[in-house]
This record gives C-alpha cells, structure tokens and sequence, in this order.
C-alpha cells in the first residue's frame, strides 16, 4: 500500500521526466538514425568484404592449381614433342647408314663388274683423246685462217703503199733504195721490195691504161653516134 501510496504522490513527477525524456528523445533520434545507419552500412561492408575475400582466396586457389595443371601439360607436350624429333632424327639417320650400307652392297654385287668398269674407263680415255685431237685440230685451223687473214690485211696494206712509191724502183740507169749493189735486200712475203714496187707499178698502169681506153672508146662512140644522127 505504502508503494501504491508513493506512486501516487510521485504521478505528476514522473508524468514530467517522461515528457521530457521523450522531448529529448525526439531531439537525439535523428542522430541515434544516423549512428545505427553508419553502423549498419560498417557492418555490412564488413560481411561482403569477408564473403568477397573468401570468394577471392577460392578463385586463386582453384587458378592456382588449374594453371599448374595446365603448365605440367604443356610442359609434358612439349617434352613428348622434343622426344618424338629426338627420336625421328635419330631413326631417320639409322635408316640412313643401313640404307646406304644397302646399296653399296647392292650395286658391288649386281652392278660393279671389273671388266665392264675397265671397257668403260678405256671408252672414256678414246674419247677424250679424240676430242683433245679434234680440238687442237680446228685451233691449228683458226690459228691458220687468222695467220692468213691478217697476211691478206698486211699484203692489201703493203699494196696500197708500194702504189705510190714506184719512183723509188730501179731504172735502166739508176738503181733503186731497195736495189743495194751490197748487202742483202729487204724481202717482205718471200719476194724483195724491188719486185713488189715493180709489179704493183705494172699491175697499176695496166688498170690505169684499160681505164684510159675504155673511157676513149665510150667517148668515141657517143661522138658517133651523135654524128650519124638522121636528119628530122
């Protein structure tokens, strides 16, 4: 009764420190709101990070053992690669030598006949002699066709120069340069220059004096002609 009693004398006092209470309340709830968001958004930050780092560790762990395992097959690719060339080089060089070992053996056996081989080399060696022989013969003929063309080149040459030096032949009275009463005479293409001057004096008048006559009877017979032309 007495708990009763007090309660009911403190009514009034405890109807104001509720107001209040509540007043204040009301003045920190915006505060007491931002608080609880913070905290809410901390923690749940806090989880998502942790489901985010477990989620993480497992993928790296599970890329760590799938690269591993993908190296190691590489790896034994490769190795099983480099051991198949290993081995078909050193197969192929095997089959190589025997096969080579094969056909010396073959051909000594079937095909190398020391007679037939001699015959050859005798063939050969004819040959070849005739061939140096046919060479050296069509060199001596070219070396005989050059000899005689530049002979002709030097005859023409000496012509053409002994045409005009017919005043230095021998006379009746006088003898030549090249007609020395001692001493040997020049010779040139198994004859002395004397001879040369001579002939190709000779030879020149006779060309000149058949030029000479023909040109006299051309010119005598237009001057016939032109004489017994008919009256119009």
């Amino acid at each position: 009764m007495q708990y009763q009693q007090d309660i009911v004398n403190h009514y009034h006092s405890i109807i104001e420190l509720y107001y209040k209470e509540a007043e204040l309340s009301d003045e920190n709830k915006r505060k007491e709101n931002q608080a609880a968001t913070k905290i809410q958004q901390w923690y749940r930050m806090h989880v998502k990070r942790i489901k985010y780092l477990k989620i993480r560790y497992n993928t790296i762990y599970i890329q760590k053992f799938a690269k591993g395992y993908l190296a190691r097959m590489l790896m034994k690719r490769n190795s099983d690669n480099r051991f198949n060339e290993r081995n078909l080089k050193y197969f192929s060089y095997q089959a190589t030598q025997i096969q080579r070992y094969f056909r010396g053996f073959h051909y000594r056996k079937y095909y190398l006949n020391w007679a037939t081989r001699k015959e050859y080399l005798s063939f050969l060696k004819r040959k070849n002699e005739t061939f140096l022989e046919e060479l050296k013969r069509v060199e001596q003929e070219e070396a005989q066709q050059l000899r005689i063309r530049q002979e002709q080149l030097a005859r023409t040459e000496f012509e053409s120069l002994a045409r005009n030096l017919h005043h230095l032949s021998s006379t009746k009275s006088i003898s030549g340069i090249y007609n020395r009463p001692f001493g040997n005479r020049d010779i040139v293409f198994d004859m002395d220059v004397e001879s040369h001057l001579k002939i190709v004096f000779h030879s020149n008048y006779e060309w000149e004096k058949s030029q000479q006559m023909s040109r006299y009877t051309r010119t005598k017979k237009l001057s016939m002609q032109t004489k017994l032309k008919p009256l119009k």
